[in-house]
């Protein structure tokens, strides 16, 4: 239960909604240890029938980039196009997060957290032997 109850309430992957005028997006206003990419949309000429919108994404080093990419200077009209775009950023963005840096091995150790009370809870033998790294091998093959 405890496992499960400590991620709530922290994103990975945030979206910033930017007016125009706005002062420019920084991700150090925000101090998280859990928050890894930001998808910064800014509105152009909100209110007329020439709304657009641009794109940035903000993440650490350790975030290994993602898709859909994005071209220099490239907006989006508003709408079903934009939506899907943002839609993939941000899983695409929370998956690469998982794979990288510090949020990566935060998850390799919930997932061998939760496999180890599985195990605990559900284990009707001998405790298996664990390897010198990473997770119990089943099976017998190493």
């Amino acid at each position: 239960q405890l496992l499960r109850k400590r991620h709530i309430g922290n994103d990975i992957v945030t979206i910033v909604f930017q007016e125009p005028g706005a002062r420019p997006f920084s991700p150090r206003a925000l101090r998280s240890h859990f928050q890894h990419v930001f998808i910064v949309v800014r509105a152009h000429e909100p209110g007329t029938p020439r709304t657009a919108y641009s794109v940035a994404v903000v993440r650490p080093e350790e975030t290994p980039l993602f898709g859909p990419g994005l071209a220099a200077g490239q907006r989006f009209p508003g709408g079903e196009g934009l939506r899907e775009f943002l839609l993939a950023k941000a899983i695409n963005g929370e998956n690469a997060a998982g794979r990288g840096g510090r949020l990566g091995a935060m998850a390799a150790r919930t997932r061998r957290q939760y496999l180890q009370e599985l195990a605990r809870a559900h284990a009707t033998g001998p405790p298996l032997a664990a390897p010198h790294r990473g997770l119990p091998v089943l099976g017998g093959r190493r």
